[in-house]
């Protein structure tokens, strides 16, 4: 992450958690002098995290901790969400490549392929079934359905373990 977006960070975790010693001050330039070594701290330390991760994560944070986070806590839950990001995506691929295999052995057309409707939706916005299953290749297109995946996930996050349905992103 950026300083600008550890600081966007803490500004949430300062209302989140307005009563911690950490954030008070008498005044906003008191406050913003008091911070600034523990930003730069954050940021050294978070510059591999990336801000939609850190965003998910501080909502975990914020329900789970009755203090402010430590850094090891922010990362935690940041790798936790890429984590189960990328186990979502995997399982998706999986199931809708085995849906179609299924379905043409079935003697049923790729349309007819059950999926959830997350995973239709993916393939609907790849371009169709054919373009995750090109009917002149012997494979199917895990790249593109990855990358199209996550694009959506990170557009919508809800059901993404630890967020919740209807919750706004927080830079909204």
């Amino acid at each position: 992450m950026t300083r600008a977006e550890v600081t966007e960070i803490f500004a949430v975790l300062m209302m989140a958690y307005p009563n911690a010693e950490m954030f008070k001050a008498p005044d906003k330039d008191s406050l913003k002098a008091k911070l600034a070594p523990t930003i730069t701290l954050w940021t050294t330390c978070l510059r591999d995290i990336g801000f939609w991760a850190a965003q998910q994560a501080v909502i975990r944070v914020c329900q789970t901790c009755k203090f402010p986070p430590t850094i090891a806590e922010m990362r935690e839950a940041a790798e936790a969400v890429l984590h189960e990001v990328r186990s979502e995506i995997s399982n998706a691929y999986l199931m809708a490549r085995s849906e179609l295999q299924l379905a043409r052995l079935a003697g049923r057309t790729k349309e007819q392929a059950g999926m959830p409707t997350r995973t239709q939706k993916v393939i609907e916005a790849m371009g169709g079934i054919d373009a995750f299953m090109p009917p002149d290749k012997k494979y199917f297109e895990m790249e593109r359905f990855e990358q199209t995946y996550e694009t959506m996930l990170r557009k919508n996050p809800i059901g993404l373990p630890g967020s919740t349905a209807g919750q706004r992103q927080i830079t909204e």
